[in-house]
């Protein structure tokens, strides 16, 4: 319950800063140019809470939280109860360069305010793994171009990269594409840098929950802890089987398992199961059998008794920090990475190259909100900024009912020197409500029912 309680007021928190910077945007440069705004609304729906400001705004906080609006005077909705002095404020008597100065200024606040975080970030300091690779399970593309245990990853691609976090945006880059990944490693024994080719014709990704390192068979010494034992629960399953701290866990079942996670997943689906554990002791290979036991999870899982050996992480972890400009800059560099990384994404995903499945909804956004959070201002500050560079570009998709649209209707008001019919317009915004509405589907569906 409180991960729930936790998750959701990140998620408050996160949704009000992204939506009132957003609409914000709009609202700031509406005024500045000369555009009376009626309404400023965080959400939609009915209003929970409602002020009108000393401005003569009418300020809202709605009941439906995902989005938010500010309605301006305009004279197709509110000719009816207009003054005549009013019109010259009115959003449709406005030039074509104001009233897209107006739309524009919704998601350039969102890149602005990413750029704002990721400066924030980069001053206190971001902690980062470093890309050093654990163990390289046979079988995999990894394995096959050559990789090794404790290889450090210096570049994909040619693009240098400090953390894991910068390896994982090189890989995504390249999901889909079935060519070859340029790693530059530094091995240990060789004064040089080395290149390693990875083949991605066979890559598979899990659509559901991608692990893009380990879809290739690049495991991390503290992401994905080797399967070695490190104690052991008196009177638990594997105690009473006989298994010992300092074994090495090779199998469960049929199942080869190369690090902790993997073999944690096997045991969680087998609660109160008997099934055979092969385990290296003293470099020989013994096979063990085991009931395994069960606690109560969200249901009956499985439960072994067995914790991981513990691994010293300061030879892992780099902290970056850089100074007021020099953040500045990384900022800006930053931030126009992302909105690249996220068109490259977005055209993947129209192609096929990824799956809809990957398309995350509000549940998922809430536990990432949460997750981040409970890590701390620098992560909190890092969420927030890259679903900011989201939110910013989406809203520019040439789709009606989002900013994007409104901009391809005065792209082609520019073109034929006058403005679409209503008629048009209206159509026009029905069917990019169902777009929406039809995204909007799919991201609930894959929280609730895949994620």
């Amino acid at each position: 319950m409180f991960e729930i309680l936790w998750n959701l007021a990140a998620f408050i928190v996160a949704l009000g800063v992204l939506v009132t910077i957003h609409e914000y945007g709009h609202f700031w440069v509406a005024r500045k140019l000369g555009v009376k705004v009626l309404t400023f609304s965080f959400g939609f729906g009915k209003p929970l809470l409602q002020k009108i400001g000393k401005d003569g705004v009418r300020y809202v906080i709605a009941a439906f939280p995902l989005g938010g609006y500010i309605e301006m005077l305009d004279e197709r909705v509110h000719s009816a109860d207009m003054s005549e002095e009013d019109k010259a404020f009115a959003f449709n008597r406005q030039s074509l360069w104001v009233r897209t100065a107006i739309v524009l200024a919704g998601p350039f606040a969102n890149f602005i305010l990413a750029i704002v975080l990721y400066w924030w970030m980069f001053m206190l300091g971001t902690p980062g793994l470093l890309p050093v690779v654990a163990e390289v399970p046979e079988n995999t593309i990894a394995y096959q171009a050559g990789l090794q245990k404790d290889d450090l990853i210096l570049s994909v691609d040619g693009e240098p990269i400090v953390t894991t976090q910068d390896l994982v945006e090189g890989l995504v880059k390249r999901l889909g594409e079935k060519s070859r990944i340029l790693f530059t490693v530094q091995r240990d024994g060789f004064s040089q840098p080395k290149t390693v080719s990875l083949n991605i014709k066979n890559w598979q990704v899990d659509d559901e929950k991608p692990k893009i390192m380990q879809s290739l068979g690049i495991y991390h010494p503290l992401i994905d802890p080797s399967t070695q034992i490190g104690e052991v629960a008196p009177g638990a399953a594997a105690d009473e089987a006989g298994i010992k701290t300092g074994d090495i866990v090779i199998s469960v079942g049929d199942v080869t398992v190369t690090n902790w996670r993997e073999m944690e997943k096997i045991i969680r689906a087998m609660p109160n199961q008997s099934t055979n554990i092969q385990v290296a002791r003293n470099g020989e290979l013994m096979d063990i059998s085991v009931v395994i036991g069960s606690q109560d999870d969200k249901g009956k899982v499985g439960r072994l008794g067995v914790g991981a050996k513990s691994i010293e992480s300061a030879p892992y972890i780099i902290t970056q920090k850089v100074g007021v400009f020099d953040a500045f800059i990384l900022s800006i560099e930053t931030a126009y990475k992302k909105i690249l990384l996220t068109a490259r994404l977005f055209k993947k995903l129209l192609v096929g190259d990824i799956s809809h499945k990957s398309i995350s909804g509000p549940l998922s956004i809430a536990e990432g909100a949460g997750t981040s959070a409970s890590f701390g201002l620098v992560a909190f500050l890092g969420f927030l900024a890259m679903i900011s560079v989201n939110l910013g570009f989406i809203n520019l998709l040439p789709v009606p009912m989002l900013d994007g649209g409104h901009l391809l209707f005065f792209a082609v008001e520019a073109i034929k020197g006058k403005p679409l019919t209503q008629k048009v317009q209206e159509f026009a915004l029905q069917i990019g409500m169902m777009l929406v509405f039809l995204l909007m589907a799919i991201a609930f569906y894959n929280d609730i029912v895949i994620h």
